[in-house]
């Protein structure tokens, strides 16, 4: 009996003959297979600039930095999601506000927001900052949030780590990609083994923005320059005829080594060619799990707004233990010794111990309904159709 876990990398032929390119070529690192990739996802992903990075936390690090953010500065933060979205503000010395999410779409709600928006407004604290989160592969309400952003003028940086490849609507009909849109200052994704495409470890941010752009890229690399034309110490800089000497650099900030290698970059762009197909067969399979499980009256699943083309990063049930009578540890368990693997996403951030002196959980009731409910199923494309009846099989089995 095959094992089958929530979520699984695909390594193709293809791909490994891309990596073998990289191996047998004259750099692993710092190279041109680096420049390759990120001409590959803008172009996938409409952006005008993509920035790759050694993970997916560390971009949102970088997206951080990058946006100036610092010590007493506030970023709002959806409850529901992995550590690193408020990590990462945490590392520049920020301080983290949560606003509840929505209980259909799981994203952050917009008017929950405005909410913490405005009471920060009233204490004299505006907001610098809010990291939306694409959970699961649904883009969050793109116009509402470019409507708040409007108005109260935060920085935006929208976490996407989860919805590469995904679309959305807006009020005109006009279809956008996840990364096009120039509202959000910086879009972050993540090549994490169980994403949609890997590059072992590894992340990207995606902005619009030249400025935005040169920040990233400088704030990657240990805030070091090369350009001559950037250099601030104009005696060690250059020769007494004007020309740069060809060993000088400088370090304008401080930055990290945050880089990824040449072999990571041509794994990813190999996997890319495939993101499309990959979402059609993720999408295939969450209708097959739609139509098994919504027979069973306390099992349902997050709203797909009309607008969005969803990624499906995770398969999200949504249970009623209570109802049921059963435990999801029961579950979960019987689902495992099944040979199949399951998790929950997320934890609340704010049951975190780290977090919990820094917000009340009991601020946000669709957080905590949302996860006492939550399970992610398998979702990954080579799942066969015999795997998603073996799981439904055995949910059913054990529900009853």
């Amino acid at each position: 009996m095959n094992f089958i876990p929530y979520g699984r990398q695909e390594i193709t032929a293809e791909d490994i003959e891309a990596v073998v390119g990289v191996l047998k070529s004259d750099y692993l690192t710092q190279g041109p297979a680096i420049e390759s990739f990120e001409k590959a996802v803008c172009l996938e992903a409409g952006a005008s600039h993509a920035i790759a990075c050694s993970n997916g936390t560390a971009a949102l690090h970088l997206a951080c930095m990058a946006a100036g953010l610092q010590a007493g500065d506030s970023v709002v933060v959806p409850p529901i999601t992995f550590v690193a979205s408020a990590n990462c503000a945490r590392y520049v010395g920020a301080n983290i506000l949560f606003a509840d999410i929505d209980p259909t779409t799981l994203t952050m709600s917009p008017l929950a927001c405005r909410k913490v928006l405005e009471q920060a407004v009233a204490n004299k604290k505006p907001v610098r900052a809010v990291v939306t989160v694409d959970l699961a592969g649904h883009p969050c309400d793109m116009q509402a949030f470019s409507q708040l952003k409007q108005e109260f003028g935060f920085i935006w940086i929208q976490d996407a780590c989860h919805s590469i490849g995904a679309t959305w609507e807006d009020n005109q009909g006009i279809r956008w990609k996840v990364g096009e849109c120039p509202d959000p200052d910086m879009t972050v994704f993540s090549f994490h083994p169980v994403k949609h495409i890997t590059t072992g470890e590894g992340g990207m941010v995606l902005t619009q923005s030249d400025q935005l752009a040169h920040k990233l890229r400088q704030l990657r690399s240990h805030g070091i320059t090369r350009e001559s034309a950037e250099f601030v110490n104009q005696t060690e800089a250059f020769a007494d005829d004007g020309s740069p000497n060809p060993w000088y650099y400088e370090m304008q900030q401080l930055g990290y080594n945050y880089r990824m290698t040449d072999i990571q970059a041509a794994l990813g762009e190999s996997q890319l060619h495939r993101l499309a197909a990959g979402i059609v067969r993720r999408r295939e399979i969450m209708a097959a799990y739609h139509a098994r499980l919504n027979r069973h009256p306390h099992v349902s699943f997050p709203d797909v707004a009309e607008s969005v083309g969803h990624a499906y990063h995770l398969a999200i049930v949504l249970i009623d233990f209570a109802s049921v009578g059963k435990t999801r540890a029961l579950l979960m368990n019987h689902l495992k010794h099944a040979g199949i693997g399951t998790q929950v996403h997320y934890i609340p951030i704010p049951l975190m111990p780290y977090y919990a002196a820094m917000a009340d959980i009991n601020e946000f009731p669709e957080s905590i309904a949302y996860y006492r409910r939550a399970l992610s199923l398998p979702c990954f494309p080579q799942m066969s159709d015999a795997d998603v009846a073996r799981v439904c099989s055995v949910i059913e089995v054990t529900l009853t």
